[in-house]
């Protein structure tokens, strides 16, 4: 069988990476999930701003995977298990159709990216990362370093329509996703919402995302929208409804570069050979 976009087949033949539109993606340079609350009917602070990521994200026309699986990863109790829980069971996304799993320890996480598992990444719709040792029961750094394992994985997954929301744990895997951002350790001063954070978490405040302390800025975020800034003006919250990433190489092996040349050539002389016959 040909495939129809020649061009598409002779790029992987050559291991060229792809730029292709993902799921929706918000990365948090803050620990929220340390800095929140719940009453027994709302969640407050920075629950509460978790909770509008979650449904943010659950909105979303490129969440296209048709999982309503939510996933967080890493939280082993405390803080970090709690908010997530909260989060999710005061958002929209409880008592439409979603379920929520926590997953942890480097067994299950090593599973959970290997496809093992009645929930997996192969049946996720958004996966969750808590800030790591900034909360108590947060990632190890032994289950982060799991995250930078698997980042291609990662990366396949939203190149699928699934979607992703972190915060401050280190992203030692967000370069396989958007290799042009930078990651600036210390997350300034002051907290401020743009008007695309307004839009995009309507009820949320600058109080909020004060409760706690930012840990991270970002740089060179491309064509992600910013949707909150420190008080320089840096970015402290940066997402997209529709990322864009890197599908990655599938030749682990490269062939010499003049046996790739002649294979591109055939390819496109197959591909001129079948157009006259359809001519």
């Amino acid at each position: 069988m040909i495939f129809k976009n020649m061009s598409l087949l002779i790029a992987l033949v050559l291991g060229i990476n792809f730029s292709a539109t993902a799921g929706p993606i918000i990365l948090a340079g803050t620990d929220a999930d340390d800095h929140g609350s719940a009453t027994a009917t709302a969640n407050s602070l920075g629950w509460f701003f978790m909770q509008r990521v979650l449904e943010n994200l659950a909105a979303s026309a490129s969440l296209t995977n048709g999982h309503l699986n939510l996933v967080n990863l890493g939280s082993s109790g405390g803080e970090a298990q709690a908010a997530a829980t909260s989060a999710f069971g005061f958002s929209t996304l409880n008592g439409a159709g979603w379920s929520f799993t926590n997953i942890d320890g480097d067994a299950a996480i090593t599973n959970y990216f290997n496809g093992i598992g009645a929930v997996n990444i192969n049946n996720t719709g958004i996966v969750m990362m808590d800030s790591g040792g900034n909360v108590s029961g947060g990632s190890s750094v032994s289950e982060r370093a799991l995250f930078t394992a698997n980042a291609l994985l990662i990366d396949t997954f939203l190149g699928s329509g699934g979607g992703l929301f972190s915060q401050s744990n280190g992203y030692g895997w967000v370069s396989a996703l958007l290799p042009t951002l930078t990651v600036i350790g210390g997350g300034g001063n002051g907290a401020l919402l743009t008007a695309a954070g307004n839009t995009a978490f309507p009820g949320l405040t600058n109080a909020d995302l004060l409760a706690g302390p930012r840990h991270n800025r970002f740089d060179n975020v491309g064509a992600l929208s910013i949707l909150a800034t420190d008080g320089s003006g840096d970015a402290l919250i940066i997402g997209t409804s529709g990322g864009s990433i890197l599908i990655p190489d599938p030749i682990s092996t490269v062939p010499e570069p003049s046996a790739l040349a002649i294979f591109a050539l055939g390819l496109m002389g197959l591909a001129s050979r079948r157009f006259k016959k359809q001519s």
